[in-house]
């Protein structure tokens, strides 16, 4: 069975994101104080950075390129942005590969295991002392089911989640209590019927989410195949659960979403015209900017199911990872330690991003110096606990048809449901059979 070498369909969770960086580190001492008592008479290494991610230059320079200069004056840090001719893919045909490359983990089979560039970090990890356990526990293992668990090729700098945003305006002219943090499925869709109603002639639907992402990162660890048999596994009771969970919210008379596949309607509906009271969303520091200035919203933690207390979603983390044609890995290993230590996480709390970390401290210092955060409900990003992820005995190449392919079924036969009125149980069936499709392709390669 040959790598089957895909553009994998990115179910457009919503917005472009193009969060930056923050990273684990060494030891405990070596991580705060990184290396900057040591001599600065280090030999010079240039290190190429590039992302399949949309940053600016200006961007990256700020929140990544400075402050590595700040730390290690004798490395030369180089961008490459993404673009026409630039992707990775490019790259790799130029001779032009770089040392470190940012993904979001669900990306890591085709950008990275499908141009042959995984690279094995855990030999530096044990010579460098870098301490796992200040990780996210399932942040970390989030490439597992594409790697089997057998050794780490990325490390988590981001952990994406999802939250409940609400707009405050929204339910003060309807007279209704805010929701709270700790609200089930259940409490929300009730919450949900009341919001969806028309008032000076005005229609406002109750509630939106990024149903994708919440199939994708189900708290429940369902994938749509299953590793151990090598077929679809979509057509379950489990899957059914999730799908009649987000059926019924959009079958709430006056709230089913734009007869569109695109989630672009359902940003503008909230973030610009302002007529959707609450939407369950993966958080993002890009999401909040996306938010108009004035508008009044504020934050709550995801819904969760009335079986799994306090779970939320599975982390969704941005990785980096050192390709393996790399020929700087010790300067790259030492720059990441840095990118994913505790000292460079708290800057990156402060200014709106949710690191994998495990350190009180800096959750509790999350959103402190945004100015888009000020007056915020920020515990909502941390007060659930994350999902695990689900590990993998399962072949690579097959594996990858979930991010190349089998994700993209499971959120469309949901759209078939909710925008084209299909029984669920269909809509799974099929989606079964759309899978299965994929996988004796996979076969015949």
């Amino acid at each position: 069975m040959k790598m089957r070498k895909v553009v994998p369909f990115l179910a457009l969770s919503m917005l472009v994101t193009a969060c930056s960086g923050g990273n684990g580190g060494s030891d405990s001492k070596a991580s705060e104080s990184g290396k900057a008592n040591e001599p600065q008479n280090r030999e010079p290494v240039e290190l190429v950075f590039s992302s399949e991610l949309g940053k600016t230059p200006e961007d990256f320079e700020k929140e990544i390129g400075d402050p590595i200069r700040k730390k290690f004056p004798w490395i030369t840090v180089k961008y490459i942005e993404r673009g026409k001719g630039s992707n990775l893919e490019d790259l790799v045909t130029a001779g032009t590969t770089p040392d470190i490359f940012w993904y979001v983990y669900n990306r890591y089979p085709n950008l990275i295991q499908g141009l042959g560039l995984e690279y094995d970090m855990s030999d530096l990890i044990k010579k460098n002392k870098y301490d796992t356990s200040r990780l996210d526990p399932a942040s970390l293992k989030a490439l597992d089911q594409y790697t089997g668990g057998k050794g780490i090729y990325g490390l988590p700098f981001v952990a994406s989640t999802s939250v409940m945003y609400y707009n405050k305006d929204v339910f003060d002219k309807f007279g209704t209590a805010y929701p709270t943090d700790g609200m089930t499925w259940d409490e929300v869709y009730d919450l949900a019927k009341k919001m969806t109603r028309e008032i000076d002639g005005t229609k406002y639907r109750g509630l939106s989410t990024f149903h994708g992402y919440l199939l994708r990162e189900n708290p429940y660890g369902l994938r749509p195949l299953d590793p151990v048999t090598g077929k679809a596994s979509l057509n379950t009771e489990e899957w059914k659960k999730l799908y009649q969970n987000l059926m019924r919210i959009y079958q709430i008379p006056g709230n089913n979403r734009p007869n569109s596949r695109s989630t672009n309607p359902e940003l503008q509906a909230f973030a610009k015209e302002q007529t959707i009271a609450m939407a369950v969303i993966n958080n993002d520091l890009n999401h909040v900017k996306l938010i108009p200035q004035g508008m009044n919203w504020d934050v709550v933690s995801m819904p969760t199911f009335a079986d799994k207390p306090k779970i939320a979603d599975q982390p969704s983390p941005w990785m980096y990872s050192i390709m393996k044609t790399s020929q700087h890995k010790e300067a790259a290993f030492e720059v990441l330690s840095y990118l994913t230590s505790d000292e460079f996480f708290m800057t990156e709390s402060k200014r709106g991003v949710r690191t994998p970390t495990t350190n009180d401290q800096i959750k509790k210092a999350f959103g402190s110096d945004s100015p888009l955060m000020g007056g915020k409900n920020v515990g909502a990003y941390y007060y659930n606990q994350s999902a695990p992820t689900p590990s993998s005995g399962g072949a690579p190449e097959l594996m990858s048809l979930i991010p190349t392919g089998a994700d993209a079924v499971v959120n469309n036969k949901l759209l078939d449901v909710i925008l084209e009125g299909k029984d669920i149980n269909t809509a799974l069936r099929e989606g079964d059979e759309e899978i299965n499709k994929l996988i004796e392709g996979l076969k015949k390669k």
